[in-house]
């Protein structure tokens, strides 16, 4: 099995921090049982991402998750 790493953004001059994950066992990526899309939104512990592939040459697969904000409410 191949790993696949997610890097999440810091907020507010927090931090990033990366994770890692496993591929299932076609070597895809998943979530909680979803196939990680670029570009779609994801429930990671409760709290909404946005992830987005990065393509570096020559790196285990990773995706950079940066929080979805909601929008404010008047």
């Amino acid at each position: 099995m191949n790993e696949f790493q997610l890097l999440f953004r810091g907020a507010n001059g927090d931090p990033d921090r990366k994770e890692l994950r496993f591929n299932d066992r076609h070597g895809e990526p998943k979530i909680d049982g979803r196939v990680v899309v670029d570009g779609e939104t994801y429930s990671i512990r409760g709290i909404d991402w946005l992830l987005k592939k990065d393509v570096t040459p020559g790196t285990m697969e990773r995706f950079i998750c940066t929080l979805v904000v909601e929008p404010a409410t008047e």
